[in-house]
C-alpha cells in the first residue's frame, strides 16, 4: 500500500491487491471538492462532468458547491457521504478497494469518535470523493451498516 501527498491538497493514492483480484489504483480527491454539507447519507457514481454538475444542482438548489473539473475519459468518481453528524469526530474511512470478476468493491466504514477524544460539538458532514478506473461496475460496502 502506498500513500502519496500531492501539492494543492492531500490526495491519497492506494493500490490494493487481494487474492485472485487485480490491483486497483484509486485516489481520494475529496480535497478538490472541499467542505460540503451533504443533507443525507449517499453513495453515488459519476462518469460524466454533466452528471456531477446536475446532481449538485438538484441536491443544493439554493446554491450548489462548485463541481471540480475532472477528466472522465479514464476515471469515474464515487461519492460516499455519511450525512449530517453532531461533532467533528466523525469521518468516512476507505478500508479497501478490490476488483473481482470485472467489478470493483469499495469497503468503507463510518468512523465515530471515542469517549476519550476531544471533539467540537457542531454539525459536520463527513464524506469521501474517490477516483476509480472507468468502465467497471462499482459496489460500495458500508461495513457495520
Amino acid at each position: 500500500m502506498t500513500l502519496v501527498l500531492i501539492a494543492g491538497g492531500v490526495v491519497w493514492t492506494q493500490v490494493v491487491q487481494a487474492g485472485g483480484s487485480e490491483r486497483i489504483a484509486w485516489q481520494d480527491v475529496t480535497a478538490r471538492m472541499g467542505p460540503v454539507l451533504w443533507p443525507k447519507s449517499v453513495t453515488r457514481s459519476f462518469w460524466k462532468q454533466q452528471q456531477l454538475t446536475r446532481y449538485l444542482a438538484r441536491t443544493f438548489p439554493e446554491g450548489p458547491p462548485a463541481a471540480p473539473r475532472f477528466d472522465f475519459t479514464r476515471r469515474k468518481l464515487i461519492l460516499v457521504a455519511a450525512g449530517p453528524r453532531s461533532s467533528t469526530g466523525y469521518g468516512v474511512e476507505v478500508l479497501s478497494v478490490r476488483e473481482a470478476d470485472g467489478k470493483i468493491t469499495v469497503r468503507v466504514r463510518e468512523r465515530s469518535p471515542t469517549l476519550d477524544e476531544r471533539v467540537e460539538a457542531r454539525e459536520t458532514h463527513p464524506y469521501r470523493l474517490l477516483s476509480l478506473p472507468a468502465g467497471k461496475d462499482v459496489y460500495v460496502d458500508w461495513v457495520g451498516r
